[in-house]
């Protein structure tokens, strides 16, 4: 019994491979996404207790020096807030273009694994037709040897009565 084999298997495992690397990749800038988020949000808290303090001690009118450093803290948490914008907005232009080449490489693969399906489909249908007309082959030999042996049994018989009458 033949054995199906994928003329395009080395192509379809390479093109795999590169679906699995895109994925990889996705994966790795949706991580880097959430891990700068997370640095934000804490940049935010940080800005949001600051400014707390800062209400409390304007509150108690301290001394000016002591603002001096609270408003030079909150413009490098304010820097540092943008600088953090920036760089989410990079990874989210970064997650769309990599999004769309996990899009590509999954139609390319998912062409391919199409193709093998018909074939693989074709091969099975052929290999059905075969093993039919195998049978068929099978059933006509045995019914024309059946069919050979009652005649020639029957004809023997009608010797044997012929003789007999005779």
């Amino acid at each position: 019994m033949p054995k199906f084999a994928y003329n395009l298997e080395t192509l379809l495992r390479y093109r795999e491979e590169i679906e699995d690397r895109e994925r990889d990749e996705l994966h790795r800038l949706n991580y880097r996404h959430q891990v700068e988020e997370s640095i934000r949000g804490e940049l935010a808290a940080k800005m949001q207790n600051t400014m707390n303090d800062l209400a409390a001690i304007c509150a108690d009118r301290s001394q000016d020096q002591e603002l001096t450093w609270f408003h030079r803290y909150l413009n490098r948490l304010t820097c540092e807030i943008k600088e953090c914008e920036k760089r989410l907005a990079q990874l989210k232009s970064e997650i769309e273009a990599q999004k769309e080449a996990v899009i590509e490489a999954s139609k390319n693969r998912k062409t391919l694994s199409s193709m093998k399906a018909k074939k693989q489909k074709d091969f099975l249908l052929d290999l059905e037709r075969r093993e039919q007309k195998e049978i068929d082959d099978l059933v006509v030999t045995r019914y024309s040897k059946a069919e050979s042996q009652r005649q020639n049994s029957s004809g023997i018989r009608r010797s044997e009565s012929a003789a007999k009458h005779q």
